[in-house]
């Protein structure tokens, strides 16, 4: 492996000259960053990352903060972040916290103290106050806004209720359920709860609410949630969740022999890809994880760059899609 000092003398320059070459710091003529290049191409040079991060300050690492990896939200919108993250030269640190603050708290440390760039976050199992008196470059998925320096990007979840209660209405449901989240932290996605009800009561049907812990990912817990639901609420003929949950209840009300959907409507919430394992293919409420993603990891680059951004609430659109599940 060729070394720093072969490719100055090769290139006819010192060994400061390749490293401003190598760090894009400092002046270097055009000419002479022309040549340095050649040669470190030529030789096949690879600069030691370890010692440019340390010089750039840099880590190029970010830790993405997810409240389950297995989740098809969750999954799908984490893969779009580490695809993008890519494109810019950093590696992905995945921190799976599982409802445990103990694992959110370690990677906050980890920014204070520079061992990561940046955190992409979609979960808050820390107090408020952690959040709050963190300086370094963060955003996050759907999550309160904690502080002015931490920039959120989320969806219209309101316009997504107002969608979701439109299906069930028109397609002649009388007495509807929602899963809503047992939450009273001032998340985005709660706005879409308060629409759709909303909306519903307006059109003079009942509005039927089931509070899970939704930090909870576990199928056996949802499942359970599933039963619950059933046995609280035995004749709703709509129903509006996530797209896990929306699938395991209609499962379930397949099993019991109920027909999709003419004794049962239902429309998910997410619009992921688990939706198209299902039969009948549930209608849905379509979030744009590819677009969620981009805006977040070009927004957190800008910011670790040193770059001005508009730290205000970036709100994405949101759309319906018609499945088999509604009229």
């Amino acid at each position: 492996m060729s070394s720093i000092q072969e490719v100055a003398k090769k290139a006819g320059v010192g060994v400061g000259t390749v490293s401003r070459v190598i760090n894009d710091s400092g002046y270097v003529s055009e000419k002479t960053r022309k040549k340095v290049e050649e040669v470190i191409e030529e030789l096949n040079y690879k600069p030691n990352e370890l010692a440019r991060n340390l010089f750039r300050n840099r880590t190029n690492i970010v830790a993405v903060i997810t409240p389950a990896i297995g989740n098809p939200y969750y999954a799908t919108l984490y893969s779009e972040v580490e695809n993008r993250l890519r494109k810019y030269g950093y590696k992905t640190m995945l921190c799976n916290t599982i409802g445990e603050a103990t694992n959110e708290e370690a990677y906050l440390e980890m920014l204070e103290r520079n061992m990561v760039d940046g955190i992409i976050t979609g979960t808050h199992t820390l107090d408020y106050s952690s959040y709050k008196k963190i300086k370094g470059p963060i955003v996050g998925f759907d999550t309160p806004k904690l502080n002015d320096d931490i920039l959120i990007v989320t969806v219209d979840h309101e316009k997504g209720g107002k969608l979701a209660a439109k299906a069930l209405i028109e397609s002649g449901c009388k007495e509807v359920l929602q899963f809503t989240d047992a939450t009273t932290k001032n998340y985005p996605f709660i706005k879409r709860h308060k629409a759709f009800a909303k909306e519903i009561k307006k059109a003079g049907l009942i509005c039927r609410e089931y509070k899970p812990n939704m930090d909870n990912f576990e199928e056996k817990f949802i499942q359970e949630n599933i039963d619950e639901a059933f046995s609280m609420y035995p004749n709703v003929d709509g129903v509006f969740a996530t797209d896990t949950h929306a699938l395991l209840y209609m499962k379930k009300a397949l099993s019991m022999g109920k027909r999709v959907p003419h004794d049962l409507k239902v429309v998910a919430y997410d619009g992921t890809f688990i939706l198209n394992t299902a039969y009948p293919s549930p209608s849905a409420i379509v979030q744009p994880i590819d677009k969620l993603a981009k805006v977040a990891v070009d927004s957190l680059h800008a910011i670790i760059n040193g770059e001005k951004v508009d730290r205000n609430t970036k709100v994405l659109d949101i759309e319906f899609r018609q499945g088999m599940t509604t009229n």
